[in-house]
């Protein structure tokens, strides 16, 4: 059934938005470039299906919009940090695809609206989660380090999918990770200098395991300090 535009008016408190009445009655509330991508005017008559993808246009803008502007402060706090000195990263924070997700949800946009926002931020390359993955194993190994195991996993558990997790950590070079392997391993032994030297292994090997160091890497750590 076909319902008339009977008039468009200005929103004076969002200046970029238009309320559409139909058959005299307020209808909906569109950002202009939507009333203009529809070609709506007074005296159109439009059907309900049409109605129903401009109302499902208007919340994928809204998701978008507010998407961005999560970036936009991002880039704006970073950017104040640094007139604060040394705690200046460069950076602004790189959200993930699972972390936009839960940003959107939690502001009640649909599913589909929040589908196909994530779709154009990975298309225009505002969510990289193989960028954030690299940078978060980056800081991860000079701050607390990890087996190449343990690193994948908490990639997952922080959303990143497992095929992009995996092809990260497998960038991570073996010898660097024997190398942290050493270093840690070296610390920890000195708690264990009094022990018998079975059960000091014992006890490393346990350790290094559960940081997620291969058992190849364990391996020829216990075998270098012992």
């Amino acid at each position: 059934m076909k319902q008339k535009i009977t008039s468009i008016q200005a929103v004076p408190e969002l200046p970029l938005h238009q309320q559409l009445f139909l058959n005299g009655t307020p209808f909906v509330v569109l950002h202009t470039s939507l009333v203009e991508k529809f070609g709506l005017r007074i005296g159109l008559e439009i059907q309900a299906e049409t109605i129903e993808k401009i109302i499902a246009a208007d919340e994928v803008m809204r998701a978008k919009n507010y998407a961005l502007k999560l970036f936009r402060e991002e880039k704006d706090n970073t950017a104040r940090e640094g007139s604060e000195g040394p705690r200046f990263t460069g950076k602004p924070k790189i959200y993930t695809k699972n972390e936009m997700e839960q940003r959107l949800e939690r502001e009640s946009f649909s599913t589909k609206a929040i589908e196909t926002v994530i779709e154009e931020l990975i298309h225009s390359g505002h969510i990289r989660d193989k960028k954030y993955a690299e940078n978060w194993i980056t800081r991860r190994q000079k701050s607390n380090p990890r087996g190449k195991t343990l690193l994948k996993n908490e990639l997952v558990d922080k959303g990143i999918d497992r095929e992009t997790a995996e092809q990260v950590v497998a960038n991570v070079e073996t010898e660097d990770e024997m190398k942290i392997a050493l270093q840690i391993a070296k610390k920890r032994a000195k708690q264990y200098e009094r022990l018998p030297i079975h059960v000091a292994k014992r006890r490393l090997h346990g350790f290094l395991a559960r940081r997620g160091f291969a058992s190849e890497t364990v391996r020829h750590v216990l075998q270098e300090i012992f």
